[in-house]
């Protein structure tokens, strides 16, 4: 996904911390039965969409930082999902800091979803 400049690493990193952040905050939105979403389903939502290229290490990376900054929170619980049909393994939730900065992605850019 990143061109192997520092800038576009950067880019890339930014807009797939944007683009998981957008995830984390749909599934809030929308939570039936199993709280958060786990990596593999957040690799699947963004590489169906926006980031088709977006490699399991890359997402690793975003998720990594979005936690360290207190963007996420991981859950470990274990918790049944009926609308998944299985067992949730560790998972991931926006907080309100990573809702502040999709907030703030919405000032600077006019748009976010």
């Amino acid at each position: 996904m990143a061109d192997g400049t520092a800038e576009g690493n950067a880019l890339a990193l930014r807009t797939t911390l944007v683009e998981t952040l957008k995830q984390l905050n749909r599934a809030e939105r929308e939570e039936e039965d199993g709280e958060g979403l786990e990596a593999s389903e957040i690799l699947f939502l963004l590489r169906k969409g926006p980031i088709p290229a977006l490699s399991e290490a890359e997402l690793q990376h975003a998720i990594e930082t979005l936690v360290a900054n207190r963007m996420a929170d991981p859950l470990d619980d274990p918790q049944y999902a009926w609308d998944r049909g299985r067992v949730l393994g560790r998972r991931y939730t926006i907080t309100a800091t990573g809702k502040e900065y999709l907030l703030g992605q919405l000032e600077k850019t006019g748009r976010v979803d």
